[in-house]
């Protein structure tokens, strides 16, 4: 969300120059996104919410792991320990190659990633963190069987692809 007031440049150097007035906001977001969680329980009564925070590109992360552990994980901890106490699921969606978070996420509280995409090494992760976080995704949305041009088979072969290499592990989807 600092990114949408601040816009990227500016807002990764906040979180360098001024890590508390980064801490302070994403806290309030932090805040903020509990009161929604508590309308969305009570209204609709959700088995999961679904957190979309995301922090990388198809490259890797926006900042260096210990400045997400610093100032963007106490926030995501927050918000999932309230989601549990409401006996809602949480999950996170971050697209890109965020691999060196998977850990975070689970210590965050997290029961689901997605959308994972194969610039990680999703294999790797399921036979590592499977017991403990499910993946959702793992379809390539940034190569050939995304484009408007691919053909059914290729958009099939790709289906076909990530079921086959991830399925196995179980704690897909």
């Amino acid at each position: 969300r600092l990114t949408h007031l601040m816009g990227f440049e500016n807002a990764l150097c906040a979180m360098i120059e001024d890590p508390e007035a980064c801490l302070a906001f994403f806290d309030a977001v932090a805040d903020y996104k509990i009161r929604l969680a508590e309308r969305a329980a009570h209204y609709f009564k959700p088995d999961m919410i679904t957190s979309f925070d995301d922090v990388a590109t198809e490259r890797g992360l926006f900042m260096a792991p210990d400045v997400y552990r610093e100032l963007i994980k106490p926030s995501h901890t927050k918000v999932n320990q309230a989601i549990r106490e409401m006996g809602i699921l949480p999950a996170v969606h971050c697209c890109g190659n965020c691999e060196e978070i998977i850990p975070d996420f689970i210590d965050e509280g997290n029961v689901a990633w997605s959308s994972a995409q194969p610039v990680n090494d999703i294999e790797g992760i399921l036979r590592k963190y499977g017991d403990k976080i499910t993946v959702i995704g793992g379809y390539d949305t940034n190569g050939k069987p995304a484009q408007s041009s691919a053909s059914l088979e290729e958009i099939k072969a790709e289906v076909h692809r990530a079921i086959d290499a991830y399925a196995p592990y179980g704690s897909y989807v």
